[in-house]
């Protein structure tokens, strides 16, 4: 397998186990096909290259029933892809026969497409032409596109194989693969603590963004000593009165009920010794011992459990405390304390040898590729990633290092490596951190958070421009937080109170109960994934809240920046409330009463079937006069209110070039007892154009024409 490249990477740099495993075997059959594979022919120093491989997909299921490991795999990989409709690759190849041979497949490599040349994957493409058919329809809906897939699945099929080499074979010196083998180790190895000692190094020294080594703050209120490094002393707490030192911070899910915690009774016990630490506790004092760091924070450990006042006051320095470690260590794959950090693997399934061969026949090497059935972990789905206080750790912490249940994962705000070598977008799992932390990175130049976000107008200032970048930021940040786990809904603001104060940094805003004051029109146009069916998770935060409501929630501010270029039909006037906790504005609040001018109009709502080109299900919302107004989407079950309105809130008027907006507004109920105040229980989409059955080509919007202004409350 001659590959001419020569793309290094710093991956091989970090130590690996050079033990070959043995179901990594090179006597798997092959067809003739998949002997000549060539990544130098697909692509690695040219990605307009492509090497084709079976002309259909017929081709690759007869030659996978022969024997061909390699075009099974292949096969199992094209099941996997789908289409923007849902329509799923193994439907499509159940279809396969000589009636419908399929599309011609093609093998690609794309290096360049990541920033620094990762060369881990192979891109499994259709491609070829595709016969014309003869139909009478322009648009040619009469017949299918390509008559060699079946009707009902027309869609290009794709896929991914992963492939990986050793560090010392020549296939990753010289060929430049990157990809390496899961570790066999549980994360506690020479090996492991060689690659997380590297890891740490190398940031502390090269990464100025992420800080320092000689950076030495203040240690939070009370940390674990762990004494020498040699564990020659037993952990206790310690009080540090104002001391600097450097720690790490345990992030980790508490899984209900903790085994050991800090509370009134125990605390003067604890100054003195923790002898009985659980397996998830016990594991980081050990990694953080093996790196060098001598205190440790464990949330459930040095804050006293029992105590309302000592538990608000150091929440509201959690983020502080994750801000200013040296090293969060993150139990990933531990669903409470007593799973521990360190997790038996599991063998990699058998994977698939071809041979590497230099140019000039020098150096022969193995390059493996693994069955696609096999499931990387998935990381929107590890009991850690998952929950919501977990976000405000991995956003404001500097470096973490993760312990999974497949392999460790490093992450800084300069960079991400994984064990396995592989770059961040991982076919089997959505979660792409470097597009994450675009969106994310609080701490990132406003440039960078949206590299291609130029659709501003010429006058804006750069200050107006970083605004807008922000404040869409924030919206998609909530938007990932809103979708995760807590254990206690109280905590719905307090777990996101560090990353709120971190990136009010960034801006000159003022927050409140998750929105903030000077955008909070868009903010207002918030919106869950279906009606909702259960009361509101708080009953001291204002109906307008999205933290009101437990689920996930999107914004119409998402599509694109709003700040500043919108032109909203409704105008805040002022607003209230009272703070209650530690965390002031930042936590809960009560009393919160927004002051608003603008139209409402009264409606009903009814559930009506679309069968126009998008199909949609209400509830609509209708004019008393039988207008069409919009979608609703309800916070609360209708049933719950008498009176309903729609308080406009943008008319979907905006210059096309800048980011055009449909209109949009909110369910309100009034207030019995309150003259003019309302309470929201939904959003209304009034986007126009939704196919035949819609409602008519005027604005939704035009229908409030005639309703004069008026000032409402919301509570």
């Amino acid at each position: 397998m001659a590959i001419a490249t020569s793309h290094m990477n710093a991956q091989s740099s970090y130590p690996r186990s050079t033990m070959r495993q043995s179901n990594h075997s090179s006597s798997r059959p092959l067809c003739g096909i998949c002997r000549e594979i060539s990544l130098d022919q697909m692509g690695v120093s040219d990605d307009r290259k492509m090497q084709r491989h079976q002309p259909t997909y017929l081709a690759l299921k007869q030659s996978m029933d022969h024997g061909c490991v390699l075009c099974r795999f292949i096969w199992h990989a094209l099941g996997q892809s789908n289409s923007r409709e849902g329509d799923r690759g193994s439907d499509a190849l159940a279809h396969v026969s000589e009636k419908y041979p399929g599309r011609e497949i093609s093998l690609v490599v794309w290096p360049g497409v990541t920033p620094t040349g990762y060369l881990d994957r192979i891109q499994i493409i259709t491609s070829g032409e595709i016969p014309d058919v003869d139909t009478d329809d322009e648009d040619g809906d009469d017949g299918p596109a390509d008559p060699s897939m079946h009707p009902d699945h027309q869609f290009a099929l794709s896929g991914v194989l992963d492939i990986f080499a050793y560090a010392d074979d020549p296939a990753a010196s010289h060929g430049g693969v990157t990809g390496r083998p899961l570790p066999t180790t549980d994360g506690s190895s020479n090996d492991d603590f060689a690659f997380a000692t590297q890891c740490l190094q190398k940031c502390l020294s090269n990464h100025a963004g992420c800080g320092r080594r000689d950076e030495i703050p203040c240690l939070p209120t009370r940390v674990l000593d762990l004494g020498p490094f040699d564990g020659s002393r037993v952990p206790y707490l310690l009080h540090t009165a104002g001391r600097q030192g450097q720690y790490s911070a345990l992030s980790h899910c508490w899984g209900g009920h903790v085994p050991i915690t800090t509370t009134s009774d125990n605390i003067e016990e604890h100054t003195k010794a923790i002898s009985n630490l659980p397996p998830t506790f016990r594991d980081a004092v050990r990694i953080s011992r093996r790196l060098g760091i001598r205190y440790l924070w464990i949330d459930s450990l040095c804050i006293l459990q029992d105590s309302k006042e000592d538990w608000e006051k150091e929440s509201a320095m959690m983020g502080e405390i994750y801000k200013h470690s040296v090293l969060t260590i993150a139990a990933r794959a531990a669903r409470n304390a007593r799973d521990g950090c360190f997790i038996t693997r599991h063998r990699d399934v058998p994977a698939c040898r071809l041979e590497y061969r230099s140019p000039d026949d020098q150096l022969v090497g193995s390059i493996y590729i693994r069955d696609p059935t096999f499931e990387i972990e998935r990381l929107t789905q590890t009991p850690l990633d998952s929950r919501g206080w977990v976000l405000q750790e991995k956003l404001l912490s500097p470096r973490i290092l993760y312990y999974g249940a497949q392999q460790l994962y490093w992450e800084c705000r300069h960079t991400s490596i994984r064990q396995d070598g592989k770059y961040h977008y991982i076919q089997q799992d959505p979660v792409q951190p470097a597009m994450w932390k675009e969106r994310m990175d609080i701490f990132a130049p406003y440039q960078s958070v949206y590299p291609n976000f130029n659709r501003i107008p010429p006058d804006w200032t750069e200050a107006k421009h970083e605004l807008a970048a922000r404040m869409r930021q924030w919206y998609y940040l909530v938007e990932e937080y809103s979708g995760r786990q807590l254990s206690f809904h109280t905590d719905k603001l307090p777990a996101i109170a560090g990353i709120a104060k971190e990136w009010a940094k960034s801006v000159d805003l003022f927050y409140i109960a998750g929105l903030w004051r000077e955008d909070i029109l868009a903010g207002l146009l918030w919106y869950g994934g279906k009606t909702a069916t259960n009361p509101p998770a708080s009953s001291t935060l204002p109906s307008w809240s999205w933290a009101c409501y437990s689920g996930k929630v999107s914004f119409w501010a998402a599509r694109d920046s709003t700040f500043g270029f919108s032109d909203y039909s409704c105008e805040f006037v002022d607003l209230s409330f009272r703070a209650s906790g530690a965390l002031g504005n930042y936590g809960d609040v009560v009393g919160a009463k927004l002051e608003l001018r603008g139209r409402i109009l009264p409606v009903r709502y009814a559930t009506r079937i679309s069968l126009g080109k998008n199909f949609i299900v209400g509830p609509n919302i209708f004019g008393y006069g039988g207008e069409q107004i919009g979608v609703a989407t309800f916070d609360v079950p209708p049933s719950t209110f008498d009176a309903l309105f729609v308080l406009l809130v943008h008319a979907g008027v905006g210059n096309v070039g800048y980011g055009a907006y449909y209109a949009a507004g909110l369910l309100i109920s009034p207030v019995p007892t309150e003259q003019g105040t309302f309470m929201r229980v939904g959003y209304v989409n009034m986007e126009k154009g939704h196919g035949e059955g819609w409602w008519d080509t005027r604005s939704a919007a035009d229908y409030f024409e005639h309703i004069p202004t008026r000032t409402l409350f919301l509570i």
